[in-house]
């Protein structure tokens, strides 16, 4: 497992993304039910194999709780980040210090500890009028030890451009995979660059539907309680369109294919979800760290490209505006 330095503490370069472990909870749905012992079973082989940052929210169902209850004897092995804002999915974002006092409150008390290592405000605007407020909160808690770092978690990545005037965040977490390149935008990069701020990507396997798995499916079906049950079947068979045509061009499983490509760029950390070993085994897999060939990248970039001419339909339950 490789590492990275955040302030004093080693980080591991792959994050344990935990929607897929919080199971389904009222307003808050995830991937599904899954059982206590095969998150216990996830949770025990991503330690072993040196997996120590685990990503989490309290939207998240029971995820803070499951990593709390599991982690609690080794509280100082581990790396959390939570977040913040998010009340419910079907909700508005809240930044009001009511909220935000309440959700790190209830967020210590759900992962069983007296500090929580990174705050992430959750897909925040830059116009919300609680903004300002809510981060001078966070700044005051990380003064008095109760956060190690603040961060954001971006609803897409040039938000961060408005976004950094605010404070000097320690992180960012935003979608990248290969077929969402706009963190890659030379702006963006540069500012980055600039600020020194650590990167999380998500979505490496776009809701595991870049899977092998997925792509065999003869029929799209999902349960109401997974979240992609919300998405527009247009923009899912576009997603397979496309990724079947980066496959071609690619000759491994288009899974080693999405990490490959994703760790071919500076990218501090890569948070991964599973609910299974073999979801774990496939990221975890050492061929993964290799960079991939310029050719190979200029080629996935040309399908990129005639991708991204497509208009991204949302989910039909996603969280309202403010």
């Amino acid at each position: 497992m490789k590492y990275f330095k955040l302030g004093k503490y080693n980080v591991s370069k792959y994050c344990l993304g935990t929607w897929s472990l919080g199971s389904n909870r009222e307003k808050n749905i995830s991937y599904g039910a899954i059982s206590d012992s095969k998150v216990k079973e996830i949770l025990e082989y991503s330690y072993d194999k040196g997996i120590n940052f685990f990503d989490t929210a309290n939207v998240y169902g029971d995820s803070e709780k499951k990593i709390g209850n599991y982690f609690h004897k080794k509280r100082d092995k581990v790396f959390f980040a939570t977040k913040v804002g998010c009340i419910s999915f079907k909700e508005k974002l809240n930044f009001s210090k009511k909220i935000i006092q309440s959700q790190i409150n209830n967020s210590l008390k759900n992962l069983k500890s007296d500090y929580i290592d990174i705050v992430q405000l959750y897909n925040p605007y830059f116009n919300d009028s609680n903004l300002k407020h809510a981060i001078e909160y966070l700044d005051n808690l990380k003064n008095k030890k109760k956060i190690n770092f603040i961060g954001i978690s971006l609803g897409q990545p040039s938000d961060y451009i408005k976004l950094r005037n605010f404070y000097k965040f320690s992180s960012i977490q935003c979608n990248f995979n290969i077929l969402d390149q706009r963190i890659l935008n030379n702006k963006i990069k540069k500012i980055i660059k600039k600020d020194k701020v650590k990167i999380f990507a998500r979505t490496i396997l776009n809701f595991g539907i870049f899977t092998e798995e997925f792509l065999m499916k003869k029929v799209i079906k999902f349960n109401k309680s997974d979240h992609r049950f919300y998405w527009d079947l247009k923009q899912i068979k576009l997603w397979i369109k496309y990724i079947k045509k980066i496959k071609l061009i690619s000759d491994r499983p288009i899974e080693n294919t999405c990490y490959k490509f994703c760790n071919s760029f500076k990218i501090d950390s890569l948070i991964i979800g599973a609910n299974n070993l073999n979801h774990l085994n496939t990221a975890l897999n050492k061929d993964n760290d290799i960079k991939m060939k310029s050719n190979e990248l200029k080629n996935i970039f040309k399908i990129y490209k005639k991708y991204s001419k497509n208009k991204i339909t949302k989910p039909k339950i996603g969280m309202k505006l403010t």
